[in-house]
């Protein structure tokens, strides 16, 4: 499978980039911006690539001298004196030391930005560095995530997302890209060349001319989507026009919008899977440039491309790329992620969830992702893994070809002698322990010990062989880590932090899950407590009137919560939108901790869950969705309710799906959370009388006053 990765970027750079301007001869000026530009390819999917090793023809036009690249030359900081009218949430840093690159390395920074290109309100949601080095034929992608909290030069601590946007209301030099170059340079110490910058209107437009892209889902992707996301007039805040909508694993067809949505949904993931998302599309936009030709059209067109995209680089800076496309490597490539094992998650004093960079992580892995990738004992003639399929599922191997090339390693496909192995295998021909890579394959491909076959062979074609069984999962998860809490270096004082006892553990439960029947027994300890009043104060007698203590645990499938509460009267005779007014309970989850404001938002899901009328001896338990407004009462499907009455108030165990938060949970992720007990001491009443929560001076209605849910990873060996 080819994957020449520097030909992916050109491509990106014709798509995208397109070029503002042409540095070595005077042309006419760019055709005046449309809001909604049409155009079509000059040429059809009819065009081959070039073969291999054939160097694409000049594309000097007739009568126009051939477009020069600009000298390459490192930015150096400007300004940085701080506003001294902002109170930075922390103390400002000292500037990251300069990677002092080779002149023949060149950075690129891409950009999407949430709005439309003229609207002046946005902020910078994907940035990925594209750093080519020319000398070692060598690329590497770095991802920068968007909640890392810097300083912005001139201004004052705040997430890096908001540094172009800041620039352009201030009327910043260069324009707000420029600012946020130098927030990259002061921050991670990172020099920018060169950048191109588009909206999600022009992203759909790129991908529906080129007909449509081919993308290697591995893993399955569920989230929210319009029903008809094709409809102009849709309205987004009925729950009615939204369904959840899956894409399954496979090589899978993509037009501009769903190609999007893909790469922009995270309500059910994290910013750090859609990272990867954001790389397959592109990656897949740049093949199927590539069976269009389009790296010998560029000057074709420059005219049509410049109508959607916002860049700096000229048509020579791009062009300078080109004769090293066709030779590159697909092991010369490193995708590389600013990730958990680089940030810590630290909510501010004003109650935004944010990213602290660990700067002694991040100079390590830029030190690594900027050098060129070392020579391989597996960088030899022919691929190095070789991959069979032994099943009926013909994307399967694509999909595996995907993942070796993720991990840097290179795929071949060989022919299975047959298509019904029940069980992947992995057989290690290599000879030499010291250079082998049978863990990390074990982890790609999920093999155990016990189907590996070692048969060391120094003749073997391939070092390895992979046949793909009828178990074969194709999702890789990265490896998750926990990151210590920073500690403060000479002279500063520790950054401001949550409450420590508003943070939630959940523990990571194994098999078998909690069974949900309203015995807490199987609860070890029921370790946290809910006794600080929110509603109704004046009516609040104590604990013994209203508390609770309680846990909670998580597994792929559900959020669990064990609830002792103490309630000396028990009334509840009110359901659905009604049941907060009995005895009930409440969570107040923030699925987008880092975006959390003084006010509520999609993002902010208010569940009641209610133990029904335990007076009645059938109780009838239930939950019901409040917020987000647009999801309103609908069904929660697999959700789980028991209860039981005890002496003095009730038992109450639930299993909440995570589809009904639309996300996907992973280990050390963070939530906004809140657990709140709903009390009415007049049976028969359905009034809603007092209301306790684990959260001191919390408030439904500002998000920022919420405490923090944790997921655990799994327990240690």
């Amino acid at each position: 499978m080819k994957k020449h990765f520097l030909t992916y970027f050109l491509l990106l750079a014709f798509i995208l980039s397109a070029c503002t301007t042409q540095t070595s001869a005077p042309t006419s000026s760019a055709p005046n911006r449309t809001p909604v530009p049409t155009w079509t390819l000059p040429f059809g999917p009819t065009r081959t690539p070039l073969p291999p090793g054939v160097e694409p023809p000049s594309a000097e036009t007739s009568g126009t001298p051939t477009p020069t690249a600009r000298p390459g030359i490192d930015p150096t900081l400007g300004i940085t004196t701080p506003d001294p009218f902002a109170t930075p949430s922390t103390p400002i840093p000292e500037p990251m030391p300069q990677l002092f690159l080779d002149k023949d390395i060149i950075n690129i920074l891409l950009l999407g930005r949430d709005t439309a290109k003229d609207s002046k309100s946005y902020r910078t949601d994907v940035m990925i560095v594209v750093s080519v080095n020319k000398a070692a034929n060598s690329v590497t992608l770095l991802t920068i995530p968007r909640d890392l909290f810097v300083y912005i030069p001139g201004w004052t601590m705040n997430r890096l997302n908001t540094a172009a946007a800041h620039g352009d209301a201030i009327g910043y030099p260069g324009g707000g890209v420029a600012l946020l170059e130098q927030t990259i340079l002061y921050n991670l110490g990172i020099p920018i060349h060169g950048w191109a910058r588009i909206d999600f209107a022009g992203f759909k437009q790129v991908i529906d001319v080129l007909g449509g892209v081919e993308v290697p889902v591995s893993c399955t992707m569920q989230d929210w989507r319009l029903k008809d996301p094709y409809d102009p007039n849709v309205d987004v805040q009925n729950a009615d026009n939204w369904q959840l909508y899956n894409v399954e694993p496979g090589v899978q067809k993509m037009d501009g919008d769903l190609a999007l949505w893909y790469a922009r949904s995270r309500k059910r993931s994290s910013d750090y899977d859609r990272s990867r998302r954001q790389h397959q599309v592109l990656r897949a936009m740049f093949e199927k440039g590539l069976q269009l030709n389009m790296l010998t059209k560029a000057p074709e067109l420059y005219h049509q491309y410049v109508q959607i995209v916002d860049t700096d680089m000229g048509i020579g800076d791009v062009l300078q790329f080109v004769p090293l496309a066709a030779s590159l490597s697909g092991t010369r490539i490193k995708n590389r992620f600013i990730g958990r094992a680089q940030v810590w998650s630290w909510t501010t004093p004003q109650g935004a969830s944010v990213l602290l960079p660990d700067q002694a992580a991040i100079s390590a892995l830029l030190n690594e992702a900027f050098q060129p990738p070392a020579t391989h004992v597996l960088e030899r003639t022919g691929p190095s893994v070789e991959i069979w399929n032994g099943t009926p599922h013909q994307d399967w191997p694509a999909l595996a070809a995907d993942n070796l090339a993720w991990a840097g390693l290179t795929p071949g496909l060989g022919q299975a002698d047959r298509a019904d192995y029940p069980t992947t295998t992995l057989y290690d021909y290599s000879a030499s322990p010291k250079t082998s890579i049978r863990a990390e394959l074990q982890h790609i491909f999920h093999v155990s010990d016990a189907n590996v076959v070692a048969a060391p062979d120094p003749n073997a074609a391939h070092p390895y062989r992979v046949v793909l069984g009828a178990d074969y999962d194709a999702c890789v998860r990265p490896t998750q880590s926990v990151h210590a809490t920073p500690t403060p270096g000479p002279g500063q004082e520790a950054a401001p932090a949550v409450n420590e006892a508003d943070v939630i553990h959940a523990a990571r439960v194994g098999e078998p899950p909690p069974n949900i029947d309203g015995d807490l027994s199987e609860w070890a300890a029921l370790v946290y407590g809910a006794k600080q009043p929110s509603f109704g104060p004046q009516n609040w007698q104590g604990a013994s009137d209203l508390s609770a203590s309680w846990n909670i645990a998580w597994d792929d499938l559900y959020l669990y919560i064990a609830a002792r509460v103490k309630d000396d009267v028990f009334a509840q005779t009110a359901t659905a939108e009604n049941l907060f007014r009995g005895d009930s309970l409440e969570l107040w989850v923030s699925i987008d901790p880092g975006s959390r404001t003084d006010k509520l938002s999609e993002r902010e899901f208010q569940l009641g869950i209610s133990p029904g009328d335990l007076n009645s001896g059938a109780s009838n338990p239930e939950a019901y969705l409040w917020l987000p407004q647009q999801f309103k009462g609908i069904t929660l499907d697999g959700m789980k309710v028991a209860s039981r009455k005890i002496e003095g108030g009730y038992d109450i165990e639930m299993a909440v799906p995570w589809t009904a938060f639309h996300l996907v949970p992973f280990p050390v992720q963070g939530f906004g959370f809140t657990l709140g007990v709903n009390d009415d001491d007049t049976p028969g009443s359905a009034d809603q009388e007092t209301q306790v929560t684990n959260v001191k001076d919390t408030q439904l209605t500002d998000p920022r006053s919420w405490g923090v849910l944790v997921l655990d990873p799994p327990a240690g060996p």
